[in-house]
């Protein structure tokens, strides 16, 4: 079956999957071709046959829940949005930056005007770089939905002017967490009526429920906590409502299509779940619904065959399990990609697609390689094993052991290594990573690295960065 997956930079890629091959298996070879392992923030989105946008269930088959069209037609969307601090690799924030650029454009996130020249300029240094007369570009009329006076725009070209300089990784960084910051992030808005024929936007975020008109105006707000139970029947979903006199009150909701009406009842089960929960239950994870062919063979057959069997929720972690299971799954592919506490991204190492792809490393890339996991290995060697931020700077007495911060090492009462009671705690000075780093560069890296820095020869005194061997 051949899949054709536009990404949220408008690149359409190829995808060659089974006939009977789930939506999972299609999402993982498109985030393999990327480089990205935090694949749960993602899913793929197609137009129903009434042009509604839903989601493809990725636990179920794609040639059920899509019409036997070829190639399939499917978008590579960003379903779940965190803050920018949680994503781990550059490759997944690039596409929450293209996704959030796109929502920009079509005005489902509103800001002051203050925000929307901030955020004019950030837009500007990604996509066109250093500010030029002849070349910017800003977003301030779709931002504000109206057009600029000449101060906001000397306001703007300032902004843009002052990030001179900057990358566009460190850009995109900026605008999303501005963009983090404004009321609708992370919502996914539903078109609905409700029992008067009114049309609403329905928007179901990381906090609740956002009830809104046609222009995004806001009618109700209603939290997770006040919810009692969500149920749908045919077109129409049904909430029940907790007041605050403790009344409960049904709101109705009713949508193009069952279908449609379906993909609002998932997104509040599943949005609810991924941010408001510590772990998927059972009763979500394993819901499930029969076709008529297997509701009558789990009739006369057995309950547990599984012809016709449709999982019903697609979620298996939540935002906490996922940054868990991203950060064991970078670690344990060799992928330092993790924000420093620094600000600075560390290199990128060998990813284990490409020796699956056969692409050879040249000998600089190798001693590169191996320069950057001694580096990964000090770091992780000095860091607190209890809150893994920290760098040890405490030994409990009389055992002596250092394991932790000043900072955890007070809420202890016990060594976590030998169980012995703790007396007081003693402050250390470790050496620091950088000069065990310059140490193992200068002892233990690879002859042709140890040549070229012995036959150095500085060219500019003024920016010489090696300053031990250099005396000008």
């Amino acid at each position: 079956m051949l899949c054709h997956v536009t990404r949220p930079d408008s690149v359409v890629m190829e995808v060659e999957v089974d006939a009977k091959a789930n939506g999972e298996d299609c999402l993982n070879k498109v985030c393999r071709k990327l480089g990205i392992i935090e694949v749960d923030y993602f899913g793929l989105q197609f137009s129903g046959s009434k042009g509604e946008n839903l989601w493809l269930n990725l636990r179920n088959r794609i040639s059920q829940q899509m019409d036997s069209v070829t190639p399939c037609r499917l978008r590579l969307r960003v379903k779940f949005f965190v803050e920018p601090h949680l994503i781990l690799q550059e490759q997944t924030r690039h596409l929450f930056f293209m996704h959030v650029k796109e929502d920009l454009h079509r005005g489902h996130l509103r800001m002051c005007s203050e925000q929307a020249e901030e955020l004019s300029a950030l837009l500007a240094q990604a996509e066109f770089g250093d500010y030029n007369q002849n070349t910017a570009k800003y977003w301030y009329t779709e931002l504000c939905r109206k057009d600029p006076d000449q101060e906001t725009v000397n306001s703007i070209i300032a902004k843009h002017k002052a990030l001179e300089g900057l990358s566009q990784g460190s850009v995109e960084y900026q605008a999303l967490q501005l963009v983090a910051s404004l009321e609708h992030y992370g919502v996914e808005w539903h078109w609905a009526r409700d029992a008067e024929g009114q049309r609403l936007a329905i928007g179901v975020g990381p906090d609740g429920i956002a009830i809104c008109r046609d222009d995004f105006s806001l009618v109700n707000r209603i939290s997770y906590p006040l919810i009692q139970i969500a149920t749908q029947s045919g077109k129409s979903v049904y909430l029940t409502v907790t007041k605050e006199s403790s009344d409960s009150v049904v709101m109705l909701f009713k949508l193009i299509s069952n279908r449609a009406a379906s993909g609002l009842y998932r997104a509040i089960t599943e949005t609810h779940a991924f941010y408001r929960c510590d772990t998927v239950t059972n009763a979500v994870m394993m819901q499930y619904s029969r076709d008529f062919k297997g509701h009558l063979a789990s009739l006369f057959l057995n309950e547990n065959v599984n012809l016709g069997k449709k999982y019903v929720f697609d979620i298996r972690r939540t935002s906490k399990e996922v940054y868990d299971y991203a950060r064991r799954a970078l670690y344990n592919a060799g992928i330092v990609d993790l924000m420093s506490r620094s600000g600075a991204r560390s290199p990128s190492l060998r990813s284990p697609w490409h020796e699956q792809e056969g692409i050879p490393e040249c000998s600089g890339c190798q001693q590169n390689r191996m320069l950057q996991e001694k580096l990964q290995k000090l770091r992780e060697a000095f860091l607190c094993m209890v809150c893994c931020e920290e760098e040890i700077d405490a030994a409990f007495c009389p055992c002596g052991h250092t394991v932790c911060c000043e900072n955890c090492a007070a809420q202890l009462q016990l060594c976590p290594v030998c169980r012995s009671e703790v007396e007081h705690i003693q402050h250390v000075y470790l050496p620091t990573c950088s000069s065990l780093l310059n140490l193992t560069v200068g002892t233990g890296s690879p002859a042709p690295i140890r040549r070229s820095m012995a036959t150095h020869t500085c060219t500019n005194a003024d920016y010489c960065s090696d300053d031990k061997l250099c005396q000008t």
